[in-house]
């Protein structure tokens, strides 16, 4: 699954495993993660994410945006869609 990751995918994965996180791969053009088997966030590739407000995601909202700033990314075409 790593493989296919973006290495900002890649860091914020094993970042979010180091914190407790399960990685549910990438869906949509977005890091899905999971915490207790549940889905709590989804991190794009522009570091915006879509969360339930857990105090563990607050938690690493700091060190995801400190990630995408460190690391280059290829210029996404688009990031997660919102279906309204």
């Amino acid at each position: 699954m790593k493989e296919e990751m973006s290495p900002f995918f890649m860091a914020v994965a094993e970042m979010a495993e180091n914190r407790g996180f399960e990685v549910d791969g990438v869906k949509g053009g977005a890091l899905h993660l999971n915490l207790n088997g549940e889905f709590v966030a989804a991190v794009d590739e522009i570091g915006a994410m879509s969360y339930h407000p857990y105090k563990e995601v607050f938690d690493m909202m700091d060190e995801v945006a400190k990630l995408r700033e460190e690391i280059p990314g290829e210029e996404p075409e688009e990031g997660m869609q919102l279906n309204m």
